[in-house]
C-alpha cells in the first residue's frame, strides 16, 4: 500500500553482549536498505567498533557506511582504557567521551537540590523499552553535541542489543526536534534492567537475582 510500508523488527530473549554480533548485523542491513551513511555506537571498550570494522566496513556493500562511537565520560567508573581508545583513534573513528543528558548533577552535599532530576525520569521512561533504549538516544544526543552528527541528519544508533533509526538533534532540541522513526532490534525480555527471566520462551517471569549491573547493557 501506498499509506505504509513494512520492514521487520527483532526481538532478543535476553539484553547484554550476547547480541552484539546480530544487532550489528541488523543495523547495517537496515543502514545498507534505508540509504543510512552512518551508524553511532555506544560502546564501553570498544568490543563493538571493533566488530564493525573487521566484519561488517571489510564488505564492499557497506564500505561507504561511516562509524561514530559514543563512551562513557571520563572519570566515569567504566571508563574506556587507554589502549582501546589508541586502538579507535588508529581507525579513525570518531569518539563522543561526555556527560550523559540524562544525567542529573548531584550537589555537594546529601539532601540539596538536584539539577537535570527531570531528564533523568525520561530516561527511566524510556527503559520501559528496554535498558538500551536511553543509551541509544543519548548517544545521538551526545554525537550531536559533539558535532560528529548533524543536526536533522537521520542514522541508525545501537548498543548491544537495541538499534533504533532516528532523526538526530543536539540536547537542547530533544523534545522539539528528536525523533526515533524504527526500532530494528531489542530485547524483548529484560533480563538485566528489569530483572526478568523465563523458564521457557514466550512465559517471562520476575527473576530472583541480586547484584547485577546495568553495564552488562552495553556492548563492551
Amino acid at each position: 500500500m501506498d499509506t505504509c510500508y513494512e520492514y521487520s523488527t527483532t526481538y532478543f530473549w535476553q539484553e547484554g553482549k550476547a547480541n552484539i554480533h546480530d544487532c550489528l548485523r541488523l543495523s547495517f542491513e537496515a543502514a545498507k536498505r534505508h540509504g543510512i551513511k552512518k551508524i553511532v555506537v555506544f560502546t564501553g571498550i570498544g568490543e563493538g567498533l571493533r566488530i564493525a570494522v573487521q566484519d561488517f566496513l571489510t564488505q564492499p556493500e557497506y564500505a561507504d557506511i561511516k562509524i561514530v562511537g559514543v563512551t562513557f565520560p571520563h572519570g566515569h567508573k567504566y571508563d574506556m582504557p587507554d589502549a582501546d581508545r589508541n586502538w579507535i583513534t588508529s581507525e579513525g573513528i570518531p569518539l563522543v567521551c561526555a556527560h550523559f543528558p540524562f544525567d542529573p548533577i548531584k550537589a555537594q552535599y546529601a539532601g540539596h537540590g538536584v539539577l537535570g532530576q527531570d531528564f533523568s525520569l525520561l530516561g527511566n521512561v524510556l527503559n520501559i523499552f528496554g535498558g538500551s533504549m536511553s543509551l541509544c538516544v543519548q548517544a545521538v544526543l551526545m554525537a550531536c553535541d559533539a558535532g560528529v552528527v548533524r543536526q536533522g541528519e537521520h542514522v541508525i544508533s545501537l548498543t548491544s542489543d537495541t538499534s533504533i533509526l532516528v532523526r538526530s538533534a543536539p540536547t537542547s532540541h530533544l523534545l522539539t526536534d528528536f525523533i526515533v522513526r524504527e526500532i530494528f532490534c531489542k530485547s524483548a525480555i529484560l533480563t538485566v534492567s528489569k530483572k526478568e527471566t523465563f523458564d521457557e520462551p514466550g512465559k517471562p517471569a520476575l527473576a530472583v537475582i541480586e547484584g547485577e549491573s546495568t553495564s552488562k547493557l552495553i556492548e563492551g
